[in-house]
């Protein structure tokens, strides 16, 4: 069983230390400092919890943040102990998403393109996705994912 709690820097810190590798290469390119880019996060979501199982052992944390007045930025980083949860993390987030997705109708944000359970967990969710393009400090591929937008306004001048 998972238990949802409002993430505190503790368990930031337990996340930074126990960050499945996928996990941590992918903050590596896109940010560079993985512990600041968690912090950050943490920090600037609007929505951030933390998962953890029976045993007590955090899982993970995920997060919301506004990137502009139209977009929402969602994010998840895991633990080595949340590929032990796998199916319990699976329904969960079928569960939650709905829910997540009423009050963040429109979210966007990259994934790194090497990151396979990541992108097929996104894509199980129903975001889209577009082709892989350069992305983050250290330029690799990432995948841009959305889902909504459909009534973004865009000014031009």
């Amino acid at each position: 069983m998972i238990y949802l709690v409002r993430a505190t820097r503790l368990h930031c810190m337990e996340t930074i230390d126990d960050m499945r590798e996928a996990d941590r290469r992918e903050l590596e390119a896109a940010e560079g400092d993985v512990k600041m880019a968690v912090l950050r996060g943490w920090l600037g979501s609007s929505y951030c919890f933390a998962a953890h199982d029976g045993r007590g052992r955090t899982l993970g944390l995920f997060g919301v943040f506004r990137e502009d007045a139209h977009w929402w930025c969602p994010w998840l980083i895991g633990t080595r102990a949340l590929d032990e949860c796998r199916r319990d993390f699976v329904g969960l987030s079928a569960a939650l998403f709905p829910r997540l997705l009423k009050r963040f109708p429109n979210m966007r944000n990259y994934v790194d393109a090497r990151n396979a359970k990541s992108v097929r967990w996104l894509k199980r969710l129903g975001f889209q996705f577009g082709v892989p393009e350069p992305y983050g400090v250290a330029g690799l591929p990432f995948y841009r994912f959305w889902i909504g937008g459909g009534d973004e306004c865009v000014i031009r001048l």
